[in-house]
């Protein structure tokens, strides 16, 4: 019996321990990927520039948002941003105004058909990048995003919800990833960390009938990737209180060295696997706060650029 009890300790220790190594590993890749994208775009940037990115906005409500969006500096960008006019007047006339708007016509389009779209506006300060405004009655998010996708200049479409700020760097990571391969290879790159993220190429979401329910088991699995490492943040998130974590890991360290002076093996180990794991969590975040750049305050500002 006492073998037993400890032959399942050591598999609950070595289960932990993988689980550790299967935690930070893809994480610690995916921060060398970025710093070395980051290192290499200012030489590259002719490669990575003819891919392009459209952000479709749905449920946005912060001009501070569209801000941060439109604040890369990556040149092949625009965003696309739907409401409706008839219920958010204010925001909708506050872009209007902020960005010199102009009426455009809209066109539909044969991709993706919707309906419900009023008129179509595009900004006339070329400092703001491309900002392309649709007044359209209020929807879901996924018929919002294939009536943003419609009128979308770029193959590669990031679906924005509320309160998702884009951090800095990203759409130039994002254009090392899309490149890989040959055309077609990749229809959708998908991230957990740090919040829900697609990267979706708009050839593979148009053969999936658009953002429609289930769009994304429609897309081939050899053609979609995970990414271990966050592309959004969001300006309300606290972490804990730093006093509340040393409590944590001055209990655990007292009952680790209690159950080693009595001599209960069995909690011993139990509680050590359990370090393991949270030293994992620990690192993980630290990783995820490297890439996130909380060590850094993230830019939200728009930036100037020549203007027409």
């Amino acid at each position: 019996m006492p073998g037993m009890i400890a032959a399942v300790v050591c598999f609950v220790s070595l289960a932990a321990v993988a689980g550790a190594c299967w935690l930070v590993l893809p994480l610690l890749r995916a921060r060398n990927k970025r710093l070395l994208a980051a290192r290499m775009f200012g030489t590259s940037c002719d490669a990575s520039g003819t891919i392009g990115f459209s952000l479709l906005c749905s449920g946005v409500r912060r001009l501070s948002q569209i801000e941060n969006l439109l604040s890369s500096e990556y040149v092949r960008s625009e965003v696309v941003v739907v409401a409706d006019a008839s219920l958010r007047r204010a925001f909708f006339e506050s872009l209007i105004a902020r960005y010199r708007m102009i009426r455009v016509e809209y066109l539909p389009s044969d991709e993706f058909p919707v309906q419900h779209v009023r008129s179509m506006w595009r900004s006339r300060r070329r400092c703001f990048r491309r900002l392309v405004l649709l007044d359209r009655s209020e929807d879901t998010s996924a018929d919002d995003w294939s009536a943003a996708a419609s009128v979308a200049s770029y193959d590669w479409l990031i679906p924005v919800r509320d309160g998702q700020y884009l951090l800095p760097g990203v759409l130039e990571r994002l254009s090392v990833e899309a490149g890989q391969g040959h055309p077609g290879a990749v229809g959708a790159l998908r991230s957990w960390v740090g919040g829900s993220f697609a990267l979706l190429s708009r050839d593979a979401v148009a053969a999936a009938g658009g953002f429609g329910p289930g769009f994304l088991r429609k897309i081939p699995r050899h053609a979609r990737r995970w990414l271990w490492e966050p592309f959004f943040y969001r300006p309300e998130f606290r972490r804990g209180s730093s006093r509340w974590r040393f409590l944590g890991v001055a209990a655990l360290g007292c009952a680790i060295f209690a159950a080693l002076w009595y001599g209960w093996w069995v909690l011993a180990g139990l509680l050590l696997a359990g370090a393991v794991v949270l030293c994992a969590v620990a690192c993980a975040g630290l990783l995820l706060a490297d890439m996130a750049g909380r060590k850094v305050p993230c830019k939200i500002d728009v930036k100037n650029f020549t203007e027409w």
